[in-house]
């Protein structure tokens, strides 16, 4: 088998219309990616990277070419509704018990309304708060809290959750965090958490007297940016409205707060939460998702899931979010295993076989618009730009094993070079592989790439040489894994606990050993830096 490696840019298309975040793009273009010329062009179909704020059609998957990735799994963000992330947890609360107490008791409407009024009638006498957020909008859109039923009011689809009455305050201000999670691949599942984010503050006085104040209540930075307390210099918060992860441990420092259970709590809501839709999500390759989950403290020091976000926003209107979102976008990219040069696709293998010949007598390839003789089989027999472990899984892989998985054409060559017929990674026609095709093999995922850090799997299973599709696994089976690894989480956080209340006045590196010690983890403790 001959490996022919043809150089050419790497190109990023975002959305649609070609427009997206500002950041984004500055990363994208640091990298030394191309932008996407647009559709009016040969090239129409010649992007490496497709990042949406909004999801793909499923039918997108299927013409998927071996070189292409996008920011989004075949039905990989239901939880990025509310309602269904209502739903989802319910249910798994239901199975796994209270180790799914971590989400405020919430209502779809208009369906469980009638729960909905009888809770309100119990809970009558208590003079409990609640908040209604409308299904199909963001940004703080459309939520208010009520007291009464007879306050209630919605128009379409909305849920209703019990208010978190005594947040954690800073300077009388109420925050929640705003942490950022990559899901790679869901068979095996595969999970890092970044190890900074932010921590994003309402701009006016937390008080329950005024339940129409929403800039007492919501901490979105859409709306805040817009308070009149925005610029002002708050007490202990500052101007604006945003902190680093950093200066939030700081703070608990300097205020005799002891967090470091509190971030292991946080790391396994993250798990739990994604475990919730694992069940429904099929095999899938060159693709991966990208959260933010929002998480509420209360003055107990316990996290809340508020909700969880499918494009967290990347936007840079502040010192404070490109000291957060550039280096993690860079880091992003790294785990994913995208390049940093000017022709990315070297870093891309691209197949060829001695009965896939390119029909033309002086073959090329294309390097910074210039051609080159053909190369020798010695010569086109190397990998670049892959580690050595890849390049030994890469030259067991042959077009018999893989006769769809790989193509021997760059996407910058002209159509005659194309092999026709490819019909690229299917989502039901059968499994894929989990080795995407530029050689990342989530079957044994790194434990950290940047701030990136493993939390899912705990330890690093035996890897599998086997290059055959593995068959999609039963019912029984995702039911069984997915039991065993809330098992694992229990265990986790019942010797995180066991580790904090043995020991005290340690530091972070001292209680990750410790915790790393008693459950003999191949993966590091995800905890914030201070």
């Amino acid at each position: 088998m001959a490996v022919k490696c043809v150089e050419g840019p790497f190109v990023f298309r975002l959305n649609e219309n070609s427009t997206g975040p500002l950041l984004l793009v500055q990363v994208c273009t640091e990298r030394g990616w191309r932008e996407y010329a647009g559709e009016n062009n040969v090239f129409k179909d010649r992007w490496n990277l497709w990042w949406r704020s909004g999801g793909f059609p499923t039918s997108h998957y299927r013409p998927l070419l071996p070189w292409q990735f996008v920011n989004r799994i075949p039905k990989g963000n239901s939880i990025c509704r509310k309602d269904k992330l209502i739903r989802h947890l319910k249910c798994m609360k239901k199975v796994h018990g209270s180790i799914y107490d971590f989400s405020p008791a919430g209502y779809n409407l208009p369906s469980e309304y009638t729960k909905l009024a009888e809770e309100c009638s119990r809970c009558e006498k208590d003079d409990k708060i609640w908040i209604c957020k409308p299904v199909g909008q963001s940004q703080g859109r459309g939520i208010f809290l009520f007291r009464k039923l007879s306050d209630l009011s919605y128009d379409n689809a909305a849920v209703v959750q019990r208010y978190i009455e005594n947040p954690l305050l800073i300077g009388g201000y109420k925050f929640d965090l705003r942490l950022y999670v990559c899901v790679p691949s869901y068979r095996p599942l595969t999970i890092y958490l970044y190890k900074e984010g932010l921590a994003r503050f309402a701009t006016e006085k937390f008080s329950l007297e005024r339940l129409d104040d929403p800039f007492r209540h919501l901490t979105n930075f859409s709306l805040n940016k817009l308070g009149p307390g925005y610029s002002e210099k708050k007490e202990r918060i500052g101007a604006g409205c945003k902190w680093t992860f950093r200066q939030l441990r700081r703070y608990f420092e300097q205020s005799g707060y002891f967090d470091w259970i509190l971030w292991q709590r946080i790391s396994c809501l993250v798990t739990l939460t994604i475990l919730s839709q694992v069940a429904s999500i099929p095999r899938s390759s060159n693709c991966f998702e990208f959260f933010g989950f929002d998480v509420l403290i209360d003055e107990d020091l316990k996290p809340w899931l508020l909700e969880v976000n499918l494009s967290p926003a990347l936007s840079n209107d502040c010192e404070v979010d490109s000291e957060v979102k550039k280096p993690l976008l860079h880091d992003l990219f790294d785990l994913l295993g995208l390049p940093v040069c000017n022709t990315g696709l070297s870093l891309f293998t691209i197949w060829s076989s001695g009965d896939h010949r390119i029909e033309d007598e002086d073959e090329v390839s294309f390097k910074f618009g210039r051609s080159t003789k053909k190369k020798s089989k010695r010569e086109t027999d190397a990998f670049l730009n892959l580690s050595p472990e890849t390049r030994a899984t890469l030259r067991q892989s042959t077009p018999e094993v893989y006769p769809t998985a790989w193509s021997r054409y760059n996407p910058l060559l002209m159509d005659k070079c194309i092999r026709r017929g490819f019909k690229g990674s299917t989502i039901e026609d059968h499994a894929s592989s989990p080795i995407w095709d530029n050689g990342k093999d989530w079957r044994a995922p790194c434990v950290r790439e940047g701030g990136w850090i493993r939390i899912c799997p705990f330890t690093r299973s035996k890897h599998v040489k086997s290059t055959e599709y593995a068959p999609r696994p039963s019912p029984r089976t995702i039911e069984n894994e997915i039991k065993n690894m809330v098992l694992c989480i229990r265990k986790y956080l019942k010797a995180a606990k066991k580790v904090q209340q043995r020991n005290e006045k340690l530091k972070d590196e001292q209680y990750n050993n410790l915790l790393q010690n008693a459950l003999d983890l191949n993966t590091e403790v995800w905890l914030p830096e201070k």
